[in-house]
């Protein structure tokens, strides 16, 4: 019986029918191996200019803060110079204490 089924005219279709039903399952199937993304270097890149950035922001700031305290400096200054030419004010004539008036810093 078996060799007449393997005589059969059918069975090679049979069996090329089997294989490409098997290759299309195949082909069909999902990859389950774990896919890598490809390197970025723009990260890094993106990362390097964040720390760059940081690093300019804390400059400024450490000028910023060391341009106002000059700035207070100069007006205490200002004001201790103004404090002490009024304090002598009784000294002046009219003519001293009128340009002193007017030359006094706010």
């Amino acid at each position: 019986m078996l060799k007449r089924f393997i005589k059969h005219p059918a069975l090679p279709w049979v069996l090329v029918i089997f294989l490409i039903s098997l290759l299309v399952i195949k082909s069909l199937k999902p990859d389950l191996r774990p896919v890598k993304p490809p390197k970025d270097n723009r990260i890094d890149s993106l990362n390097h200019v964040v720390d760059s950035l940081n690093t300019s922001y804390v400059k400024l700031k450490q000028d910023y803060d060391s341009a106002q305290t000059n700035v207070k400096t100069e007006i205490q200054y200002i004001q201790i110079k103004n404090a002490k030419d009024i304090s002598n004010i009784r000294n002046f004539t009219f003519n001293q204490c009128d340009s002193m008036w007017s030359t006094l810093n706010p």
